[in-house]
């Protein structure tokens, strides 16, 4: 496992310097250092592990060395938290594997010098038991050091939804997240889709809600599945189906997706119109718009037209619209298992979204028909992003009315965290 020790290093360096999504990082260094499939998800199980637990294995890391984490080199830091999270969670691994390897790591990544140190830290740890040092502060500190999330963030969720849903998004948080199919309902139904999976050694069930939601169960290569390249199907959460349900586009409808790339809803969308009538798909990128384009042609979508645009200035020329999804931009604490690094933005880096999501609702709304239906969702769990946001909307605008609003804080079902507003034009 060396490499892959290295590898999930390697990831955790440049994702730190970088600020790249995590999976993007992970598996291009898996591919880049030919690792076999039993490394790579040995080193994928250390890398996503290590920087989920990031606030927790600090906290260790601050008791038990001599000097301050920050005055580390990063090689030393990454090899330190990547050893506690295998002492800690990795069960499979030895504690003298744990302890021996990172010694040998730290001095591949050339920082010889700090072999000692590293050894010395590690058994200190070892020595008192794997003890993880009591957190100071109140409530939401010691839930900062349990579930390894930031105090400010823990304290926002338990203002906003209470003890018990808090501590149900903290949990759920950690690990890796289900996986989750959208059915191409033009080609194939759900339950013939799931015996198709099953055919090819993939264990799956087709949901009864929403309709064409298929739930893997464990992993599945699914872009190298020959019924992906034939386009039955394209991954998308429980949750943003849930979203187009609440949008109920109807076939030979005009509707608009104002931020669509990568186009899952959008897909989802015109596969309840039957392909009849017209979706228009934008994105701020040209890049990202040809990533719908791309997708729909592979499902065999033909009524999307997908291009370019900011969301929030009025384009005249996209005429009005039966139904408008607005899915906008957001800081993405719903879908922190999916990609750690999110939970660590600290206040200032999203305190200005509200704004932007506001002038994006705003703008969406002259684009839509009278009595037609406008669905305003995030994939974020912060009042100030969702709520307030919608009530400010409809606080400015009367001839607005709320059909419905809610919020998955994951009581009913496993799926990512997301807010769901349906508006209808009076």
């Amino acid at each position: 496992m060396k490499n892959a020790r290295e590898t999930a290093v390697q990831a955790l360096l440049r994702q730190s310097t970088e600020n790249a999504y995590s999976n993007l990082v992970i598996d291009a260094l898996t591919a880049k250092n030919r690792l076999d499939v039993r490394d790579a998800a040995f080193a994928s199980a250390l890398f996503y592990g290590a920087l989920e637990r990031r606030l927790t294995i600090d906290h260790i890391l601050k008791q038990y060395s001599s000097r301050p984490l920050e005055s580390l080199s990063p090689q030393v830091r990454e090899t330190l938290r990547a050893g506690v999270y295998q002492l800690l969670w990795m069960d499979g691994v030895d504690d003298y594997a744990a302890v021996n390897e990172s010694v040998n790591l730290v001095k591949a990544l050339g920082q010889v010098k700090a072999a000692g140190f590293v050894n010395g830290v590690l058994r200190s740890f070892l020595r008192d038991g794997k003890r993880v040092p009591p957190a100071g502060g109140g409530r939401a500190e010691q839930l900062s050091v349990e579930y390894s999330c930031p105090a400010w963030l823990v304290g926002r969720w338990l203002e906003a939804y209470g003890d018990s849903a808090c501590l149900r998004l903290l949990s759920q948080s950690l690990g890796r997240p289900p996986l989750y199919l959208r059915a191409n309902t033009l080609m194939v139904s759900p339950d013939r889709l799931a015996e198709l999976l099953i055919g090819e050694g993939v264990s799956c069930t087709a949901e009864a809600e929403p309709y064409g939601c298929i739930a893997v169960a464990g992993k599945a290569p699914v872009e190298r599945l020959e019924s992906f390249r034939s386009g039955l199907f394209h991954v998308q959460d429980r949750a943003s189906q849930l979203c187009v349900d609440a949008l109920d586009p109807q076939p030979g409808e005009r509707v608009l997706d104002v931020c669509a790339a990568p186009g899952g809803k959008s897909f989802t969308a015109a596969e309840r119109m039957r392909d009849e009538g017209e979706l228009v798909a934008r994105d701020l990128h040209p890049k990202r718009a040809a990533l719908v384009r791309q997708g729909a042609q592979r499902l065999g979508i033909e009524c999307i037209r997908a291009s370019a645009g900011d969301a929030g200035v009025y384009d005249p020329a996209l005429g009005s619209f039966d139904r408008v999804l607005c899915d906008v931009p957001c800081s993405g604490f719903g879908v922190i298992r999916r990609r750690p690094e999110i939970k660590y933005k600290n206040w200032e880096t999203v305190r200005n979204l509200p704004e932007i999501q506001y002038k994006i609702l705003e703008t969406s709304s002259h684009y839509l028909k009278a009595g037609g239906r406008l669905v305003y969702s995030t994939c974020t769990l912060l009042p100030e992003e969702n709520e307030q946001t919608v009530s400010r909307f409809l606080g400015e605008n009367p001839g607005f009315a709320l059909e419905s609003q809610r919020t998955c804080t994951g009581e009913t079902a496993d799926t990512d965290g997301f807010f769901i507003s349906v508006l209808k034009k009076r």
